[in-house]
């Protein structure tokens, strides 16, 4: 399966590792990684920014990474999976009274089961660009901007150098450059205030950030 992943179009999805034992296993293995734990540093630095006390819905909840950021800071916090599988996973990496915290939920990107502004912030992380293809990431996308009343936190790749539109059966990754990312963005009424890196691969011509957005349309 992982020589899919290196073919030309991009056409292997992610979304399906996120099941039974691969559920249990996520949060050994992603916090083997050195860009896991930048990620968490840039992800504080970002919440720094924007007030306290919001109401904030993360997509797909994972096993819960930020949930002490968000209650560090005094957020309401509501999540969202695919996989009931990682919402157990997360009730065991956060322990019973953090997880009993957060407004959980399974359900689907591309349809949400929230009303129009209902959070004041939506973080998605490690999903538009590699997790689901990019016909169904533009639908997550315009759900985002829908039930978000004022900021998103997105995590997207950039090619450093050209850039293409992926078509629909690929994987976003880092074909776009950061015009047309911006450009995305803009047509759903987002306008990028503050990129922060997490990762560069030069080799694949890649950068990944959390980009800061403010809705304004």
């Amino acid at each position: 399966m992982a020589d899919q992943a290196t073919v030309s179009k991009n056409t292997y999805a992610k979304g399906d590792r996120y099941y039974g034992k691969a559920a249990e296993r996520y949060e050994r293995k992603r916090k083997k990684q050195d860009w896991w734990h930048v990620e968490h540093e840039e992800m504080g630095r970002l919440l720094d920014q924007l007030p306290k006390g919001l109401k904030v819905v993360d997509i797909p909840f994972g096993t819960g990474r930020f949930v002490p950021l968000y209650r560090e800071r005094g957020y309401t916090i509501a999540g969202l999976d695919a996989s009931h599988e990682m919402l157990g996973a997360a009730e065991r990496a956060l322990g019973s009274e953090a997880f009993a915290a957060c407004e959980t939920t399974t359900g689907n990107a591309m349809a949400l089961p929230y009303s129009d502004g209902e959070f004041d912030l939506l973080v998605s992380t490690r999903f538009l660009r590699d997790i689901i293809l990019f016909e169904d990431a533009k639908k997550a996308l315009a759900e985002f901007a829908r039930v978000s009343r004022t900021y998103l936190i997105l995590q997207l790749g950039e090619a450093i150098e050209g850039g293409r539109v992926p078509d629909g059966d690929e994987v976003w990754h880092s074909s776009m450059s950061a015009d047309m990312n911006r450009e995305l963005l803009s047509s759903h009424g987002l306008e990028i205030e503050e990129k922060r890196l997490v990762k560069e691969e030069a080799d694949i011509n890649s950068r990944i950030h959390h980009v800061l957005c403010r809705k304004v349309g």
